[in-house]
């Protein structure tokens, strides 16, 4: 039986390099066989240039993954001893995603006209690619980013050295310098991309302080999904409709986050959730809630608080939308001791229609849950710092924290939420202006920073708001109030006492 022969060794190994080691454009479309987009072919052109530094600034489905793809194998296959390295925060996701786009690719090479070189390359399941009989010498390798693995990557040099961080923004400076400074030799490339979550760190002065526009030396991209023929028209529309400004910008504009957003809302919209009125109809389906966060009474900074609502609607966008109304606050202080709360809320709800009761379960919370489902009520007990459950919110927030605070935000922006008590109104104004929002790790996901860090700007902990917020929750789903009890005349009997407060005031 004839030795196999070894991939240089193949008489058609140097024909094959001579022709694609300097264009992945051609290798994409020959060797792979597919179709690739304006955006993907400029990224390709440019990581080709000898010492190339690229940055890609990125929105949904503009082919990104499968561009990292293409070059990870156009590297390995048409660049003796070449390295290969991949690099990211979160290396499950990495594996999920680029390596599954490398073994699709694997395959298409296998049954396309160079099928040849497949059988010359293994893929091994701890993210490794190595060339057949080369093992030490010439192979692709995945690194989580920390200081740790970067310095293990720039400590190797090779004439054929690729580095690709993937969500590049959220990798730390340190990590970042590292390895671009270890990139010495003439075709040595450095590729970066990322939805672009932040202005600040070494990815975004990629496209600002030493970008090549800036007499720097990295070329800077910015893809938008709607420039992309792999995001249709329903999904384009689908994002449009469902994320705010910001989220636009990041997730399919390609674009920095504006610097004026990093509250989820202004103190203008906090404002004119006093002006909305009645936004929920009395002959509509809408259900009763009352809310409550929790603190413990000892006159201590936090505060508990209860906010009586309507809610009506479950979507986050669209006719079906939540909306919510928020009554009435009969509670906000901290000089009731939380073994209290419980008789107190549910004296509250007592006349309300099939009252749904929602309680923060954390620290003295949850004996106040536990009284409360003692006495028979239904309740949602709330534990926001948990992931979503909804596939689209888990993908979206960071936890149920983030979206109900930021769908809250939304709804406020949108109209679909209005108080209609002046009581607290300084309090909630304040609080609601100033909750800090920022982008996380892979897919740039929503969060709320924790309590007490730098973002907060010194604000304690935003209690009425965060009751108001309980009202968007994922998992929050009310029963529709009966329009002939209790509820609609009490609703009828708090506006008609606060209209007469009104008018005679000036008589008290």
């Amino acid at each position: 039986m004839a030795k196999k022969l070894l991939y240089t060794e193949d008489p058609r190994f140097l024909a094959f390099v001579e022709a694609y080691s300097g264009d992945p454009v051609k290798f994409a479309r020959e060797v792979q066989n597919v179709v690739i987009s304006d955006q993907q072919e400029a990224l390709l052109t440019c990581v080709a240039g000898s010492r190339s530094r690229t940055s890609v600034a990125s929105g949904h489905s503009t082919g990104k993954t499968f561009s990292i793809g293409n070059l990870v194998w156009w590297h390995i296959a048409c660049h003796e001893n070449s390295l290969t390295f991949l690099t990211a925060n979160d290396m499950d996701q990495l594996k999920a995603t680029l390596w599954k786009e490398i073994a699709l690719a694997h395959e298409r090479i296998r049954r396309g006209p160079h099928g040849w070189i497949a059988d010359h390359f293994e893929i091994l399941a701890d993210g490794t690619m190595r060339v057949i009989g080369f093992e030490k010498v010439w192979f692709v390798e995945s690194k989580t980013a920390n200081d740790k693995s970067a310095n293990k990557m720039a400590g190797r040099h090779a004439e054929w050295l690729l580095i690709i961080a993937d969500e590049a923004a959220t990798i730390s400076d340190n990590v970042m310098s590292t390895l671009n400074g270890a990139l010495s030799e003439t075709h040595n490339r450095f590729l970066l991309t990322s939805q672009p979550i932040k202005n600040a760190g070494f990815f975004w002065r990629t496209h600002n302080e030493i970008s090549t526009s800036q007499g720097g030396e990295w070329v800077a991209f910015e893809f938008s999904s709607f420039d992309s023929p792999w995001a249709s028209d329903e999904s384009l529309k689908e994002w449009w409709d469902t994320y705010d400004d910001d989220e636009r910008n990041v997730r399919i504009l390609g674009k920095f986050p504006q610097d004026s957003a990093k509250h989820m809302m202004s103190l203008r919209v906090a404002n004119a959730l006093y002006e909305k009125g009645r936004i929920i109809r009395e002959d509509e389906p809408y259900g009763w809630a009352v809310s409550s966060d929790i603190a413990s009474g000892e006159g201590l900074r936090d505060k508990t608080a209860v906010v009586i609502a309507r809610v009506i609607g479950y979507g986050d966008y669209g006719p079906d939308a939540r909306r919510v109304e928020v009554v009435v606050i009969p509670l906000f202080t901290n000089n009731i001791r939380s073994n209290s709360v419980a008789p107190y809320i549910i004296e509250e709800g007592r006349e309300l229609s099939n009252v749904t009761y929602i309680v923060d379960s954390g620290g003295l919370g949850i004996n106040v849950c536990q009284d409360v489902e003692d006495a028979d009520k239904i309740l949602l007990r709330v534990n926001w710092g948990i992931p979503c459950w909804q596939k689209k919110n888990k993908e979206r927030y960071l936890n149920l924290r983030a979206q109900a605070m930021h769908q809250a935000a939304q709804a406020a922006k949108q109209g679909r939420l209005s108080i209609m008590t002046l009581d607290h109104k300084r309090t909630m104004t304040s609080q609601s202006s100033r909750i800090p929002k920022e982008f996380t790790g892979h897919g740039s996901r929503i969060t709320v920073p924790p309590k007490g860090s730098p973002q907060w700007e010194g604000l304690g902990s935003p209690d009425l708001w965060d009751a108001v917020c309980f009202l968007f929750l994922e998992n929050f789903q009310y029963i529709p109030a009966e329009k002939n009890g209790n509820a609609t005349e009490k609703s009828l009997l708090d506006t008609a006492e606060a209209e007469a407060e009104d008018l005679f005031r000036d008589l008290m």
